[in-house]
């Protein structure tokens, strides 16, 4: 009995940091609490660690997905707003989805893309521009099991709003980023 409790110990060990706390992280973004608490604490102070440490440090430590910071234009303001967001990798693409939940009101950086598609993008110490375009349906049905497979709460928003915009970042040549 002793050494069954041994090993249980001896494979929490061994998970990744954070992974016990994984699940009740990402049960927590399935809630209109949890959703405040990320959108209102944990995002902000995602962005200052993440640009402070150049991405390797944030909040909730790396235990859940690849952030990356997206920096649109506000398209009322015409100010810079920057959001950290979870992404795919694609190549050269880098793939960023929103899901609103049906109880909130849209989260701007999706809009302001759509008014503004040219963006500013920082993946660890590397920033870059991109320009961003809607996926296509048949990319959609490519990419959304990944994004579900690192936030499942995706599904559960999507399942109870039927509301998704998944975007697809092209790199822009240092001459066309206007």
């Amino acid at each position: 009995m002793d050494s069954d409790r041994r090993d249980r110990r001896d494979m929490r060990e061994t998970q990744p940091t954070g992974a016990q706390d994984q699940g009740l992280l990402r049960r927590l973004g399935d809630t209109a609490f949890g959703l405040w608490v990320i959108k209102r604490i944990f995002s902000p102070l995602d962005r200052r660690l993440y640009r402070w440490t150049g991405g390797r440090g944030l909040a909730l430590g790396r235990l859940m997905a690849p952030r990356l910071l997206l920096t649109t234009i506000g398209r009322r303001t015409e100010r810079a707003h920057t959001v950290p967001v979870f992404y795919l990798r694609d190549g050269d693409w880098l793939i960023i989805c929103n899901v609103n939940p049906g109880f909130e009101r849209p989260n701007p950086w999706p809009l302001n893309l759509r008014a503004n598609p040219v963006v500013q993008v920082q993946v660890g110490s590397e920033a870059a521009t991109y320009r961003a375009r809607e996926a296509t349906e048949v990319e959609v049905k490519r990419y959304w099991p990944q994004l579900v497979r690192i936030w499942p709460a995706f599904q559960r928003e999507f399942d109870r709003s039927g509301q998704r915009s998944l975007f697809i970042l092209e790199p822009v040549p240092h001459s066309d980023s206007n």
